[in-house]
C-alpha cells in the first residue's frame, strides 16, 4: 500500500500494514490484526495521545525489567512483526531473554516467530 506521508494516520497505517504482513508470513494470527485495530480505536478515542498514566506504566515496566535478576521480555506475533529489532536491542541492553508466548498457539507459528527473531539476531530465546 502506498501511503502518503501527509496522511494524518500515516504511521498507524504503516503499522497496520506491517501486522497484515505478519499474518501473511504466518507469525501473526488473524486475531492479531483485529487486536491491532482495537488498539487503533482506543488511540482515536484518547485523542491520539499517550495519557500520563500510560507514561507512568511504561516507566514502571522499564524499572521492573532493569531491577529484575532474570528479566524476560514476552513476545507475541504482533510484537515480532512490528518491533523485532527493537525487542532484540532492548533484550541485549537489559541482559534479558526473549520468551515467545502466543495465545492462539500452533507449533508452526511458534517456529516461524522463533526463526524470524533468530534471523534478526536474537540469541537468548525461551520457547
Amino acid at each position: 500500500m502506498d501511503i502518503p506521508e501527509s496522511h494524518p494516520r500515516y504511521r498507524s497505517l504503516l503499522l497496520r500494514e506491517r501486522v497484515a504482513w505478519g499474518v501473511e508470513a504466518g507469525i501473526t494470527g488473524q486475531i492479531g490484526l483485529i487486536a491491532h485495530g482495537r488498539g487503533e480505536a482506543f488511540d482515536y478515542l484518547l485523542g491520539e495521545r499517550t495519557t500520563p498514566s500510560a507514561w507512568r506504566a511504561e516507566a514502571v515496566g522499564v524499572a521492573a525489567l532493569m531491577l529484575a535478576d532474570h528479566p524476560v521480555i514476552s513476545v507475541n506475533g504482533n510484537t515480532a512483526a512490528l518491533v523485532a529489532n527493537d525487542i532484540i536491542a532492548l533484550g541485549g541492553a537489559l541482559g534479558a531473554g526473549i520468551e515467545v508466548n502466543i495465545f492462539y498457539r500452533s507449533e508452526e507459528r511458534r517456529e516461524l516467530i522463533i526463526r524470524y527473531l533468530e534471523e534478526r539476531g536474537a540469541t537468548e530465546l525461551y520457547v
